[in-house]
Order: C-alpha cells, then structure tokens, then sequence
C-alpha cells in the first residue's frame, strides 16, 4: 500500500478534526456537519377507530387560501411537516400562482431533508420570479446539501447580486469552496459575511478553519479567538484551536484548548493525532497513554491509535 506523506496526513488530520471527528479518536468519515436524527417527513399517527357523531359529520366551510397557507405556517413552526405540507398543497390547489407557497413548500421540504423536493420547489419560484433573491438561496441551499456544488454557486452567487446583504449566501459559498480546496476564496467569502453578521460565532469559526487550512495558522488562531467571544457553541470552536496550536508547536496551550472543547480523555487523544501526524510518534504515544489512563473504560479508542503509533515509529 502507498504510504502517504505526513503533509497529506496533516492536512486529513486538519479536516478530521474541524469536522469534530476526533472527539471519537482518529477514525475516517466523509466531511460534513452532524445533524441530529430527523424524524420521518411524513409521519402520521394512527388514530384509530373514531366513534361517528352527527355533529363532526356536518360539513366545515371551506378554508380560504390564506388561512390554509397561515394554518400550514403553525404546523411547520410546530415542526410538523406532514400536516404543513398537507395544508400547503391545498392552499397551492386554490392558487397554484402563488410563488410565496411554492416558496414555504420549498423551505419545508428542506427542514425535512427532501432536497429533490426542495429544489424542484424554488426552479417553480424561479420560473415565476426569477428576480426572487431568496427562491436563488434556496435553490443554493437545496443543491449545496445535494453536493451539486458545481450548479449551487451561481444560485447564490445570483442571491447576492440581487441582495448584497445575504450573509448566509456567503457562508455557503465558503462553504463550498472549502470543500473545493479553494481556501483564499473561501475566507474572503466569511470575511464578508462577517461584515454583514459580526455577532455570529459560526462564521469566525468557519474563517480560522479555511485559514488553517490555508496555512495561515496566525491569522486563523485570532479568528478562532473572536469565535470564543461571540455568542455561540464554543466546543467545536475550541477543538479547532487547539488543533492549529498544536500544527504551531504550542502543545500545552492546544491541550488546554482540547480540554475546554471536550474532556481529558478526549483532549489527550486530539493531542496523539496531531502529533502521530507529524510523525513525533513518541510524545503520541505519551498522549494516547494519559488518556487511556483518564478513561480506560469508555477511551478504548486510544488503544487503537496507541498500536498505530507503535507499528508506525518502527518504519
């Protein structure tokens, strides 16, 4: 087998980590955010049988459009999105012209991770109002979650140049260009999103990750540093920085930082990682050890990077 250099193992440790899959030890998956488990989109309780009565038997005036599409609006508010979808579709049989209801059945079927769906939602919004800024981002988003990432860029990019000031635009193509290995472009794009959203933790975080990546790790450090003082969830930001600290050398400040970002265990073992990727297998070794020794119970995955530490110092 191929050994790979220890710059490409650094660069899959960097991405490994930031995807917050060390928190678990130095197994592979493929990147991307953890999402929680989604409950079924359409999913509908079995009532039973309902005893007849004359009066539920007497027949309801109908509902209008607007108070089918505000009785659609509750139920997804309420992230019930059979019964939202439901009342969507109805309002849309009365007035199938409505780009507004195409648009809300569109960010439905997103919450529900019908992405096909959703895209197929926002082409019929754009189709009626191609000047619809937020029909584009959409589209973007259903696209960017498809990994059609190629025909995602100009919907945002057209959601832009319709509304300068759609930060989450920006954090997409970041996104995007994140995954295309496109660093410098990818951090302009937070930069600027930031302009727009100075409060929000994410976007620092997702800046001092392209710039590490980047090799910057200065600058990156500092991002992470503004991530920390925003509102927001500060272990993943933490992980982060102690993964660029530890690329620096700085070895007790990462480890501090892998220790806010989760617990000894898991801090020391982040350490290993890094150091088995720059080839320092002893010092590894030495980390893979204290964590062990922190949770020999739960930490069995430190074992497994402790063998691979020990067949590796001997090539």
């Amino acid at each position: 087998m191929k050994r790979l250099s220890k710059k490409v193992i650094g660069r899959t440790i960097l991405l490994m980590l930031v995807t917050g899959l060390f928190l678990s030890g130095c197994a592979t998956s493929h990147q991307g955010d953890v999402s929680k488990p989604r409950e079924p989109f359409f999913s509908k309780q079995d009532q039973g049988d309902v005893a007849e009565d004359p009066i539920l038997d007497q027949k309801l005036p109908e509902m209008t459009a607007e108070e089918l599409e505000a009785l659609g609006d509750r139920h997804f508010k309420g992230k019930d999105y059979y019964l939202a979808y439901l009342q969507y579709s109805k309002a849309l049989k009365l007035n199938p012209d409505n780009g507004r209801l195409q648009y809300k059945q569109g960010m439905l079927f997103l919450a529900g991770a019908k992405y096909k769906d959703a895209a197929k939602a926002f082409a019929g919004v754009i189709e009626k109002e191609p000047a619809n800024p937020a029909a584009h981002e959409g589209m973007g988003t259903a696209l960017f979650e498809a990994r059609d990432y190629d025909r995602a860029i100009p919907h945002f990019q057209k959601a832009l140049e319709l509304s300068p000031r759609s930060w989450k635009a920006r954090n997409f193509l970041g996104n995007i260009y994140d995954f295309q290995k496109q660093y410098e472009k990818a951090a302009r794009e937070y930069a600027e999103a930031i302009l727009l959203k100075p409060e929000n933790a994410m976007l620092y975080n997702n800046l001092g990750v392209s710039l590490s990546l980047a090799g910057r790790y200065e600058e990156s450090i500092k991002a992470f540093k503004q991530a920390l003082s925003a509102d927001g969830q500060k272990q993943k930001v933490f992980n982060n920085l102690g993964m660029v600290l530890a690329r620096t050398g700085r070895y007790d400040a990462a480890l501090e930082a892998f220790k806010h970002g989760s617990d000894n265990a898991r801090a020391y073992n982040n350490l290993g990682c890094v150091l088995m990727a720059k080839g320092d297998y002893q010092k590894a070794a030495q980390a893979f050890n204290k964590a062990i020794a922190a949770s020999p119970k739960f930490y069995e995955k430190a074992y497994d990077n402790l063998k691979k530490v020990e067949l590796g110092s001997v090539r």
